[in-house]
């Protein structure tokens, strides 16, 4: 008998296990991986408040020598005007962007060091269940013989198609197709230099930059996700001409590196399901996947699991009922995430931008307060809902 059972050693399950193992939880993790591996589909980037995370949990530094370094600058390109800025609030003020490879081994090494248990190659098939309420997994080997383990709680940190979802039939919903969101091209060059993280937005396309381990650049080109893509033997091409165009300070200094990779590119659909349930929870994308374009992803996984273990920890010490800390879960976690999708789903649409939108941008160039307030919303420092406040828009108009 575990206190918990975590399917999915990734970065939001490792993290989750580590949290429960360091406050006395006798935690198991499986995967049908063999750990740590590397995540091909990702850009990598945390955002101040998934940084400041590992700086609490003690990960920082452990993650730096991978050969990541922290991101400091922060600038919006949009053509007439560039706005430059730093996320508020944040302890270490810095994003970065290491490699999965890197960052999950440096979770699960610390995991494992807390006393976690691993069984790696274990195929996910089903929860046990007594009633109604979830008391462990069944699955198999890979010599394919049976496995089952049973615990008081099971977190599902098993991805955007997470089995664990789907064997406790989580609902779903805000859900939005993958046509409705972005479709994203990238690829990994050397010898490019950067300042920071870097965007450029232009009608219908988004472009990004910013450093990730040992000198390598992750830069790629957004587009909406219903716009046609370039075929497989015509992304070189596509990508440079879409930079001249676009971003033709950027397409220089690319032209000065090189390209050392292959290119990878894909559209997700992108939905909220059920956080918790008796006797489970559901912990990054396999709980919330949004779209891309915001870079989210891991900085929402690392927050939830800092959520989910907090309340698993309460429910279960003495004279607490675990399902009452889960049932706390849902409305805590979607009172962040609902609005961060929401606010990623309109940015996906990539539309070309309104005479307000000009006009807000507008007043933002001579407000750095406000400035940095916008780049808090990506760096989770600032809600959507403060920034985008009648008020506070009424504040930043007042100010020009």
């Amino acid at each position: 008998m575990y206190d918990a059972i975590v399917v999915g050693g990734r970065c939001g399950g490792a993290a989750t296990a580590l949290l429960l193992a360091r406050q006395g939880h006798k935690v198991l993790i499986v995967d049908q991986a063999t750990l740590p591996s590397d995540v091909r589909l990702s850009t990598h980037l945390i955002w101040h408040a998934g940084v400041d995370l590992l700086h609490e949990w003690g990960l920082l530094e452990a993650v730096q020598e991978t050969g990541c370094p922290l991101l400091t600058g922060f600038s919006l390109d949009l053509g007439e005007l560039a706005l430059r800025g730093q996320p508020p609030g944040s302890t270490v003020g810095a994003a970065m962007a290491p490699r999965r490879l890197a960052l999950d081994k440096v979770l699960l090494d610390a995991a494992l060091a807390a006393g976690v248990e691993l069984r790696q190659g274990v195929t996910f098939e089903d929860v046990l269940k007594d009633g109604d309420r979830v008391t462990g997994i069944r699955g198999r080997l890979q010599d394919g013989s049976a496995f089952t383990a049973h615990a008081k709680v099971v977190v599902g940190a098993d991805g955007t198609h997470s089995r664990v979802a789907r064997a406790v039939g989580a609902d779903t919903y805000n859900e939005s197709p993958k046509e409705a969101g972005s479709f994203n091209l990238y690829s990994y060059f050397t010898g490019v230099k950067l300042d920071g993280v870097e965007f450029f937005s232009r009608p219908e396309r988004m472009i990004y930059a910013w450093e990730t381990n040992d000198g390598r650049s992750v830069i790629g080109v957004i587009q909406p996700g219903g716009a046609p893509r370039p075929a497989r033997d015509n992304m070189e091409a596509h990508f440079q001409s879409e930079l001249a165009a676009l971003a033709p300070g950027l397409a220089s200094r690319v032209q000065n590196g090189r390209r050392d990779d292959e290119w990878l590119s894909g559209a997700i659909a992108t939905f909220c399901r059920q956080a918790a349930g008796p006797g489970w929870c559901l912990v990054g994308d396999a709980g919330v996947t949004m779209d891309p374009i915001t870079a989210a992803g891991i900085s929402n996984a690392l927050r939830d699991a800092d959520l989910a273990a907090a309340l698993i920890h309460e429910g279960l010490q003495a004279g607490h009922s675990l399902d009452d800390s889960l049932a706390n879960y849902q409305a805590r976690r979607d009172a962040v995430s609902v609005p961060l999708l929401q606010f990623a789903q309109e940015m996906a649409k990539l539309a070309p931008p309104t005479e307000d939108v000009f006009k807000l941008f507008m007043a933002l160039a001579s407000n750095q307060e406000q400035i940095d307030n916008y780049y808090g919303v990506f760096g989770q420092t600032v809600t959507p809902m403060a920034f985008f406040d009648p008020a506070n828009m009424a504040k930043i108009f007042a100010a020009a």
